[in-house]
């Protein structure tokens, strides 16, 4: 009863507060000395994994202070372990870059085209000039300096076509850009038969076959176009041409 009515007063009721309290700050005093041994054991098994030395804890956490990586000690065993190794000596052998293996218009437009650029277009080739073999017909064409086997190759299917290019429909100026494009294509590709689809001209104003001419005058005066032939009926007949060009590797 005495204890009770001297907690009425405050004095009992005071210590058991005082008691709580110093619990409360014990239990969060052991909460933070637990992370902070955990967090140290964490990083000596890192150090550990990396081969480092960990560092020498003092008795004090505050009282830590750097200390190098390898000790005197160390550097003496590794200054043995290395004692007869030899430096390599100058050879003054020239590191060569890796040869091209594309013509350098070729690597400069896979530059332009990698920054974003236009590349550099073929020559642009008159509408109206034809060369002086075409006078007797334009169903084909060898450049001057080839034997005519090219022509006969070409005309018996010696090699596949492995690319084609359909313009019907387009006007001058918009076949003159497709075809520059797909030329330029076929060349940095490597690929030496294709077939260019200019249609018979049936669609053409007074019927007459305006692209079918032109292409064919534009192929004439193209320095990469070695040949062509105007290809058989199931591949197109007067409305497509077969072309071997240039090897550019």
């Amino acid at each position: 009863m005495r204890a009770s009515k001297a907690g009425r007063k405050g004095g009992t009721t005071q210590t058991l507060a005082d008691l709580k309290r110093l619990r409360k700050e014990a239990e969060a005093a052991a909460h933070r000395a637990a992370a902070e041994a955990s967090k140290k054991e964490t990083a000596r098994r890192e150090a550990s994994a990396r081969g480092e030395f960990p560092v020498r804890a003092s008795s004090s956490v505050s009282a830590i202070s750097p200390s190098p990586v390898l000790d005197e000690q160390d550097r003496i065993l590794f200054r043995r372990a290395v004692k007869s190794v030899q430096a390599i000596k100058d050879t003054r052998r020239a590191i060569l870059p890796p040869v091209a293996h594309a013509s350098k218009a070729i690597l400069r437009e896979r530059r332009q085209r990698a920054v974003g650029e236009d590349p550099v277009t073929l020559p642009r080739e008159s509408d109206q000039y034809s060369p002086a073999a075409m006078d007797q017909g334009d169903t084909s064409f060898l450049r001057q300096g080839y034997g005519p086997d090219l022509i006969t190759g070409l005309k018996r299917g010696k090699w596949l076509i492995n690319a084609s290019l359909d313009l019907h429909g387009n006007t001058i100026a918009e076949a003159h850009e497709r075809l520059d494009r797909f030329l330029l294509s076929c060349l940095e590709h490597h690929i030496k038969c294709v077939r260019i689809v200019h249609g018979k001209g049936y669609g053409s104003k007074d019927g007459e076959p305006v692209l079918r001419l032109t292409v064919r005058r534009w192929l004439s005066q193209m320095t990469d176009v070695l040949a062509y032939v105007e290809c058989s009926e199931q591949d197109g007949g007067a409305g497509a041409v077969q072309v071997f060009l240039r090897n550019t590797q």
